[in-house]
């Protein structure tokens, strides 16, 4: 995907998740056209309740920043560990639906996550369902965002699709895009990426990060962790993965 494609599927996916705002709660309660049976709903929730158990022993303590706050689906758990919790969205139709969901004790901010800087340091960050809106081209921008906006020993957790689920009036446009249809009809074109746990974890390691990706029981969902490398630990980790590609080269 070239870096002009990028920004207008980032433009169009803002306008989305605007339009998609009154709706994004049916598609997590499996609600209406998001209900898709009683046995898929149970294997859906028992991901979700997986989601959340990941949450509660990662422990969001101190300062907190969620990007891509939504509705407020996460930021209701992550405000029940946090000092001070900082929601941010490019959306304000979702930062309203969050506010009404958890209430006050939340300092929210409506900015573009590709334009917006930190004015302070997080103890933890975490990003629900965001990390396969960013594309590819943005990866690397978007994780030293995430660096900038951490103390020396932040965490970072983050939860997001494994797979494409039913019921979102979705088509594949692209090797990073689909087409997205909202309730009244309107469809957008979005970045959407799926990765494998592997080759995730490897991608973060050669930014600097050491993470562990898992995919939920039932297969819907992923879940990982990230902190940073130590950098002698990093300029070995990097040394190595020079190593491997010399050798698979010479070997054709």
């Amino acid at each position: 995907m070239d870096e002009a494609t990028a920004q207008r599927l980032i433009e169009e996916q803002q306008r989305y998740y605007r339009a998609r705002a009154p709706e994004y709660d049916d598609w997590w309660l499996r609600r209406g056209q998001y209900d898709l049976g009683e046995e898929t709903n149970v294997l859906w929730r028992a991901d979700l309740a997986e989601l959340e158990q990941a949450l509660e022993r990662f422990a969001p303590r101190g300062d907190v920043l969620e990007l891509a706050a939504g509705t407020g689906l996460w930021t209701r758990h992550l405000a029940r560990f946090a000092d001070h919790l900082t929601a941010v969205d490019a959306a304000p139709e979702t930062l309203e639906l969050n506010r009404g969901r958890v209430g006050g004790a939340v300092e929210y901010v409506a900015a573009d996550l590709f334009a917006w800087e930190p004015d302070r340091l997080y103890d933890a960050c975490f990003f629900g369902f965001w990390l396969s809106h960013v594309p590819s081209t943005r990866f690397a921008e978007f994780w030293r965002l995430v660096d900038r906006a951490l103390k020396p020993d932040g965490r970072v957790l983050f939860v997001d699709n494994a797979t494409q689920f039913p019921g979102l009036g979705t088509r594949p446009t692209g090797e990073e895009s689909v087409l997205r249809r909202v309730a009244d009809g309107r469809e957008f074109e979005i970045v959407k990426r799926f990765y494998e746990p592997a080759w995730l974890e490897q991608e973060l390691a050669t930014l600097g990060w050491r993470a562990t990706v898992e995919v939920t029981a039932n297969g819907a969902f992923l879940c990982g962790s990230a902190v940073r490398e130590p950098a002698d630990a990093l300029a070995e980790r990097r040394a190595d993965i020079v190593v491997h590609v010399e050798l698979r080269a010479e070997q054709g």
